[in-house]
């Protein structure tokens, strides 16, 4: 689909996480249910391993090898736990509950969320926001969650490149057309480009291109959750400049 930067006119073709194959049987079916259950199940064996690791490291006699591994053994656990959370949401498995929302009081509440990931990595970020912004039917955590996970793409690759990260909110009749009833985020950032194959690519788990403390999953819970709101979601990138559109429907 095509689209035009409101400030420079400029038509942008964006790429969408299609290649997915998204669709009601991948939010709500067998192997969603399948994988929640898993991962309750480990989140409580996990339970375990974090209490009784936690009670061990009590002990103030404990031999100095010994605390060192029991600490490893509970900063694993807790890492597991995290991680299972992650698999989860990339699985489809989020439990999403549709309610509207006004962006603009939402917003200025969790800006400093959306701050966060610029300046861990201590880099440039600029956020814009329409006022008027009518309503939006979304989850409000599962929105701000998938908006962190682009942020926080954004802000690694401005940081290896050295470049800036802007994000925009526009009101229906500024990026996608008025009767489409949309509010559109638009997620930039500059120093880099990704080719065209690499976007048809971006979506799918594990294909990150970061170390390996990285595991790729952040734009697939991304793409999975904007399919559970009915949120399209594209990419874009061209010019030294890469940006992601999110288009959330109005309440």
């Amino acid at each position: 689909m095509m689209a035009t930067d409101a400030s420079t006119g400029q038509s942008m073709q964006f790429v969408y996480p299609t290649n997915l194959n998204l669709g009601p049987q991948s939010a709500d079916g067998y192997h969603q249910e399948l994988l929640r259950g898993l991962t309750h199940k480990l989140n409580n064996m996990l339970a375990i391993i974090q209490g009784f690791s936690s009670l061990i490291l009590m002990n103030d006699d404990l031999d100095p090898g010994v605390l060192e591994n029991m600490q490893h053994i509970k900063e694993a656990s807790v890492n597991i736990s995290g991680l299972s959370e992650r698999i989860r949401a990339a699985g489809g498995c989020a439990k999403v509950t549709l309610q509207p929302l006004n962006l603009n009081e939402y917003i200025a509440v969790v800006g400093a969320s959306f701050q966060d990931p610029f300046s861990k990595n201590g880099v440039a970020f600029d956020l814009e926001v329409s006022p008027g912004l009518p309503p939006v039917l979304v989850d409000p955590t599962k929105l701000k969650e998938l908006l962190v996970e682009i942020l926080k793409n954004a802000a690694e690759s401005v940081q290896r490149t050295g470049g800036r990260a802007l994000m925009q909110v526009h009101g229906p009749g500024v990026i996608s057309p008025a009767s489409e009833r949309l509010v559109d985020i638009l997620i930039s950032n500059t120093g880099s480009s990704i080719t065209l194959e690499k976007q048809s690519e971006i979506f799918r788990p594990f294909t990150g291109t970061k170390n390996s403390n990285h595991l790729g999953l952040g734009l697939t819970i991304a793409a999975m959750l904007c399919h559970q709101m009915n949120i399209r979601l594209g990419v874009n990138s061209q010019d030294n400049t890469t940006t992601f559109w999110v288009s959330v429907p109005i309440a």
